[in-house]
């Protein structure tokens, strides 16, 4: 059967003829109702996503909170309180062999199973009597009720001799945080305090470092890994109460709030650079 070939004569149409192909340029036209909103991930986690869900069962909101806890993706997820790895060993999302490194870096700093037997009625008294031999108070793994943390705050709001005073994981509450602005906003000695895995909430927190405004000697404070979750707002707010004090040359908190971690950096780098200046004599 014959098959006829159209030819076509290019010297008809110059040397740079190009033949018509048909091309569809653009996107596709979608209808609105069929479009489909996706949240976009870094590849690290899409990796862990997939992994995760080829190990069987389905990711749920918990699951997805602790990788982005993890891998530090908390903005991409929109999320206002992640809450999943900020207690170790109290996570609700998937267990990822990944270890938090922030939460690493707290128990290496102090140890939870260490037995302190430090006499704590006799170190209120040194405290109270001003013991000048007295410079180091380190009640750490102590659980004391509500009286004993005021006894200890009072009695630090004259003195004159310590310098370093550790409270970790003592029982400290929200009805102490008023002993401890009194002694921060009245005692000129004091340099270091660690309250750090107790149970203070967020909004006492901010309280606390409202009061270091007109604390000039403080260099060091640490409290993080605390039994509640702080939030955005008050994270924020943290930052902001920081930036009015110019001693403080180290802080912990776990930060889930990205702003507010790098306001704070800046503020800490800030404050360590005004140090080294008046070190060497040229502030």
């Amino acid at each position: 059967m014959f098959t006829p070939v159209l030819c076509v004569d290019t010297t008809a149409y110059g040397q740079d003829y190009v033949p018509y192909i048909k091309e569809t340029r653009g996107q596709k036209f979608v209808k609105a109702e069929e479009k489909k909103e996706k949240t976009v991930y870094d590849d690290e986690f899409e990796k862990l996503l997939a992994e995760a869900e080829h190990q069987g069962g389905s990711m749920e909101d918990g699951d997805i909170d602790a990788l982005a806890e993890i891998l530090g993706a908390s903005s991409l997820l929109g999320s206002v309180d992640i809450t999943s790895c900020s207690r170790p060993g109290l996570e609700t999302g998937l267990k990822s062999p990944l270890a938090d490194i922030r939460a690493a870096k707290v128990e290496q700093e102090v140890d939870m199973t260490e037995v302190n037997e430090i006499e704590v009625e006799e170190t209120v008294a040194q405290i109270k009597n001003n013991d000048s031999s007295l410079t180091t108070c380190c009640f750490n793994n102590v659980q004391m009720d509500t009286e004993m943390v005021d006894s200890i705050t009072s009695a630090m709001v004259r003195n004159t001799s310590v310098t370093k005073l550790e409270m970790c994981n003592c029982g400290v509450v929200d009805a102490n945080i008023e002993g401890f602005i009194t002694m921060l906003r009245s005692n000129k000695t004091l340099t270091s305090l660690s309250l750090e895995t107790n149970k203070i909430a967020g909004k006492f927190l901010v309280e606390l470092i409202k009061c270091l405004d007109t604390n000039e000697t403080i260099k060091e404070l640490r409290i993080a890994n605390q039994y509640y979750s702080t939030g955005v707002g008050d994270e924020m707010a943290i930052a902001k109460a920081l930036d009015k004090n110019s001693s403080l040359c180290k802080f912990s908190l776990n930060w889930k709030n990205g702003g507010s971690r790098n306001t704070a950096d800046r503020i800490i780098m800030r404050n360590n650079d005004l140090a080294r200046k008046k070190r060497r004599g040229l502030a």
